[in-house]
């Protein structure tokens, strides 16, 4: 029986951690805002695809406790959590005491590009595989989730590799997946996937943040919208085809993505950056956006949608942290 710690019980977290529970492996979930639902009741998911659940792992407060379980080392490390560079060394080094032993995996189920360097820095010889998941999820109260529409997970390992010990790892964690009743699917160079869902996710997470519209609500909002959407996502395209992925990632890569949305019904998705401005959160601006733009000025390519995007949406993060800061700061000297 496969042993994973899970870090990151949140939305995302949640639906893997039922499939993974669903495909018989010992999963033991790190929980923070929602421990005491969880801990009392269990996670409960309602799905159109795996139907209604509740389900209950072992739950922990920290890596620490889960570690302090049982001497048994953890097959995997499954990470969950929202991408912020800067940050990701910090999530590496919370999940490090359980990364004693060599055999240990981590595996990354995260949005946005370069989210694998930190890890990769932390734990230079550790197996890291990279996951990019279809899995629109909304955690509506503490535990409990609501998923729709599909479930999908690519699997590559980082960096990029086609060895034969590097395909057996990735098929053990990719049967467990499938196991579980959802669908895996493994690629030598997972790169060009996370660049084919950051067509959608690099334009649709800062509009439907910014403009407070579902992405459906947005297409129907002037006679521009849909322009607007295809045209920032032929910049993300051009940024792809200086990497050398044109044939993968292209007007194909966009109209399927459009597709997506005008098949959706009123008002359609709200996005993760949208959930989070509507509770005054930060958001992954650098993962999701941020480092197409930093590339984009390395390489001298003019995105200049991507540009305004990215400028009034690490402005709103902005205004959001500091809204934070000060509700921690008044917290704090109530305590004083």
């Amino acid at each position: 029986m496969a042993r994973i710690l899970l870090f990151g019980s949140g939305s995302i977290g949640t639906a893997y951690a039922f499939i993974l529970c669903r495909a018989g492996a010992e999963v033991v979930c790190v929980c923070r805002s929602n421990y005491e639902a969880v801990k009392c009741n269990g996670f409960r998911i309602e799905s159109t695809v795996f139907g209604n659940h509740t389900f209950k792992p072992t739950v922990v407060r920290s890596v620490t406790e889960a570690v302090g379980l049982k001497e048994e080392a953890f097959d995997y490390i499954v990470i969950c959590t929202k991408s912020y560079p800067g940050e990701n060394s910090t999530v590496a080094s919370k999940i490090s005491p359980a990364m004693s032993s060599h055999t240990t995996n981590i595996v990354l189920i995260q949005n946005g590009l370069g989210i694998e360097n930190e890890f990769k820095t932390y734990f230079p010889s550790s197996p890291i595989i990279s996951g990019v998941a279809y899995m629109p999820t909304t955690q509506v109260s503490p535990g409990f989730v609501v998923h729709t529409e599909l479930e999908r997970l690519h699997l590559g390992m980082f960096p990029a590799s086609n060895s034969l010990t590097d395909k057996t790892l990735l098929e053990k964690f990719a049967n467990l997946i499938n196991k579980g009743g959802a669908t895996a699917i493994l690629h030598e160079d997972v790169q060009v996937q996370r660049w084919k869902k950051i067509i959608a996710n690099g334009t649709w997470n800062p509009v439907c943040a910014l403009s407070r519209c579902r992405d459906v609500e947005f297409l129907q909002s002037s006679a521009f919208a849909s322009e607007f959407i295809k045209n920032a996502m032929s910049e993300v395209c051009m940024l792809a085809e200086s990497l050398g992925y044109a044939d993968e990632i292209n007007a194909e890569s966009i109209e399927w993505q459009m597709s997506r949305t005008r098949a959706r019904p009123w008002p359609g998705v709200e996005p993760s950056m949208m959930a989070d401005m509507r509770k005054g959160r930060g958001m992954e601006v650098e993962a999701v956006i941020g480092y197409m733009i930093k590339m984009a000025k390395e390489n001298s390519i003019a995105v200049p949608r991507l540009e305004t995007l990215y400028v009034l949406l690490a402005g709103l993060d902005f205004y959001f942290r500091m809204e934070e800061q000060k509700s921690s700061d008044q917290k704090l000297g109530m305590l004083l």
